[in-house]
């Protein structure tokens, strides 16, 4: 979405700056009362249905996502998912393939409590890596791989940024894939590492079938600043 952003590139790195402010406020705000109602912790901690972390991260996903990566050719069938109705203006089937896939996700909650863990577990990780990918990559060359841009942290606190998030995501991977409890058995282990091989295998399958082939990225058109200006009046 933030190609439909005017001036995305310095407008968009201060939306996601100023999103994490705000979302560290009005989180703070949702514990206090979350802990104020959450009653006998053991009974939450037990409870069936799973940590509310998970469920949170799963019940946020981005449809829009989805959407971008069927319009870039990066998914079977994408010029199907991609079309936009006509008559509704908004890409139809790929909302209503992500409403199918969240549903069949409801159901194997209903059959397996630990199947469906370990898949909210997996994505959790797997966004987690999303973002640890670039920032690697930024950290490993130095920082020095993208080009000048409006929105530039200052060297240090870049590499200070970079060693957190990666120490943070590094931490948090080990802890969604250890096992909940001790001693381990086969019916309270921690499937998170199956599901998240069988996430590793179907894509790796699938960009060497269709992705590789079809797989375009975003359009991106560099114009220059100058010719973004309004002319002068002479």
């Amino acid at each position: 979405m933030i190609e439909e952003i005017p001036h995305a590139a310095a407008e968009g790195p201060k939306i996601m700056v100023v999103c994490v402010g705000i979302g560290t406020f009005t989180g703070a705000i949702f514990l206090i009362v979350l802990l104020f109602v959450s009653g006998n912790i053991d009974d939450v901690i037990s409870s069936s249905a799973g940590p509310l972390l998970q469920i949170l991260i799963h019940a946020t996903k981005s449809n829009a996502g989805a959407i971008c990566l069927l319009m870039d050719g990066g998914l079977p069938a994408s010029k199907f998912f991609a079309k936009v109705h006509t008559r509704l203006g908004l890409p139809l089937n790929a909302l209503i393939l992500t409403s199918v896939i969240v549903i069949l996700f409801g159901l194997i909650f209903l059959g397996s409590t630990s199947a469906f863990n370990a898949i909210i577990s997996a994505s959790v990780v797997a966004l987690d890596l999303s973002y640890a990918m670039p920032i690697a990559v930024n950290f490993i060359q130095g920082r020095n791989a993208l080009p000048d841009r409006k929105w530039k942290l200052p060297r240090w606190f870049g590499w200070t940024a970079d060693c957190i998030s990666l120490s943070y995501i590094s931490l948090t991977t080990v802890l969604f894939l250890f096992p909940p409890e001790l001693a381990v058995t086969g019916s309270n282990m921690n499937y998170c590492i199956v599901a998240f091989a069988i996430i590793i295998t179907i894509s790796v399958f699938q960009w060497i079938v269709d992705g590789r082939k079809n797989f375009t990225g975003p359009r991106v058109n560099l114009v220059p600043e100058s010719a973004m200006q309004p002319p002068t009046q002479s």
